[in-house]
């Protein structure tokens, strides 16, 4: 059974900004055929808990408004004050591979839920996605990633990504971890999630389901929780004693209705940290 992407697709009401409007319905959005396949990542997180107010500072609520009525929601991670970290199928037609429109994305940073007045509100200027996953030339598919270069930068720190050999300790069987992002609670939740939920998970493995370059956590041995639809983009995080959160993976795929009795698939940041680096330098090096 493979996993497919978990896409949230919203029906859009409140104001969110001057821009932005709240999520009145929400349905989930298969990016690959329904059935055994496993859905994008791109709900909330089932069994989670509400975030407390300045806990997870990096994360970002990103909204594709696909027209006046509905727009479909991902999750994210601020890397810099002008790049978002988020899915690749959040940003790329998985079945034509065209690009989305960049007009049609707003970013939510700052907040914990995404309505509240305080929040950062950014329209974005480029979607740029990994190479091998916009052409559909990955291995395995592998490369479900993608950089948002925000109109105007966040105030928001940052948080670091996980490298390939230096951190290679953080993806071995049994290394406790965290999931974040915003989204659905539970399978075809109909209602928005308007709070950032997270919940503990286990690395159960560096190569998830027999593709290559992907993360499997559980929540292991409750199996209680996990990611669904609307959580696409959103990080799979460890934390370092006094060097703060690590980001080694990415939503990208769950199994069946959001179960949290099999693994969810996470791709492998340390694998694309040299291509979001040198991304990153020139973007931020830029006017």
């Amino acid at each position: 059974m493979r996993a497919k992407p978990a896409k949230a697709v919203a029906t859009l009401a409140v104001t969110l900004g001057v821009a932005l409007a709240c999520v009145g319905s929400a349905a989930l959005a298969q990016g690959t055929p329904a059935g055994d396949a496993a859905a994008p990542a791109q709900a909330s997180v089932v069994g989670g808990k509400v975030a407390a107010p300045g806990r997870y500072p990096w994360m970002a609520f990103v909204v594709d408004f696909l027209d006046e009525e509905e727009a479909i929601v991902c999750s994210g991670t601020v890397l810099a004050p002008r790049v978002v970290l988020t899915a690749g199928h959040c940003v790329v037609d998985e079945h034509s591979r065209a690009l989305n429109d960049p007009a049609g994305y707003t970013v939510v940073t700052g907040v914990v839920n995404w309505t509240d007045p305080e929040r950062q509100v950014s329209e974005v200027a480029r979607l740029i996605p990994y190479p091998a996953f916009a052409s559909g030339k990955g291995r395995d598919g592998f490369g479900d990633a993608a950089l948002l270069v925000l109109a105007t930068p966040t105030t928001v720190p940052s948080i670091s990504i996980a490298r390939r050999r230096s951190d290679a300790r953080f993806l071995r069987l049994g290394t406790r971890a965290r999931v974040a992002g915003w989204g659905n609670t539970y399978y075809e939740q109909t209602e928005p999630t308007e709070s950032l939920m997270w919940a503990k998970t286990v690395v159960e493995s560096s190569r998830c389901e027999g593709l290559w370059g992907r993360i499997c956590a559980i929540d292991f041995p409750k199996v209680a929780s996990g990611v669904c639809s609307g959580d696409s983009g959103g990080p799979l995080f460890v934390g370092r004693k006094g060097q703060g959160w690590l980001q080694i993976g990415i939503a990208e795929a769950v199994f069946g209705r959001c179960t949290t009795r099999r693994p969810q698939l996470f791709t492998r940041t340390d694998l694309l940290a040299k291509w979001i680096r040198g991304r990153i330098e020139g973007i931020e090096a830029q006017p």
